[in-house]
């Protein structure tokens, strides 16, 4: 199972000796924002994640798992929920193996209705989410492209790039990104 996010941000936080007006700096962030993350009293979104991981100079991975991983070829996707990841998506869980010079992670997503707030973000890699339910809205450079049940999108992730759900049901995904995220 994973640790809780908003522990793990704290035990690196203080290990590198830093306090939270120190790193809410770096990470661009509010100093009671990161606070509440830190209590697990707020979500956060992969934005704001990997603004607090370039911070403290770790991949975003560390932020939910001790570095050593043991190597995991078959996973169950109910059992390794992102906890903390919920501002973005009703769930989210890890559907990828653990393993040495991974190049992509997979994931399941859940999108409550009417969800509009994802942050719009751009990285080096690609994007492929294939709609298992639902409708996704996919922002691309400003430009909108819609993939229903059974569909999918491919992008280059450099573009700015984000996924909204307008409409009245849940919106169902998997989601496979490079580079690695987790």
């Amino acid at each position: 199972m994973e640790k809780n996010i908003g522990i793990r941000i704290k035990e690196l936080r203080k290990a590198k000796k830093l306090t939270l007006a120190e790193l809410s700096g770096m990470a661009g962030i509010s100093v009671s924002f990161l606070s509440q993350i830190e209590n697990g009293k707020s979500a956060l979104t992969v934005v704001t994640l990997n603004k607090i991981a370039n911070a403290l100079c770790v991949p975003m991975k560390d932020l939910f798992e001790e570095s050593a991983e043991k190597e995991e070829y078959v996973r169950n996707s109910s059992g390794h929920a992102l906890d903390g990841m919920q501002r973005a998506y009703k769930s989210i869980s890890i559907l990828s193996g653990r393993f040495d010079n991974r190049i992509q992670d997979a994931f399941r997503m859940t999108m409550e209705p009417h969800f509009e707030e994802f942050e719009e973000l751009d990285h080096p890699g690609e994007e492929f989410y294939y709609v298992l339910r639902g409708t996704a809205t996919v922002l691309i450079d400003g430009a909108e492209h819609t993939a229903r049940e059974g569909e999918s999108v491919h992008f280059p992730s450099a573009h700015p790039h984000k996924i909204v759900n307008r409409e009245d049901e849940e919106l169902e995904m998997i989601g496979v990104i490079t580079p690695t995220l987790f």
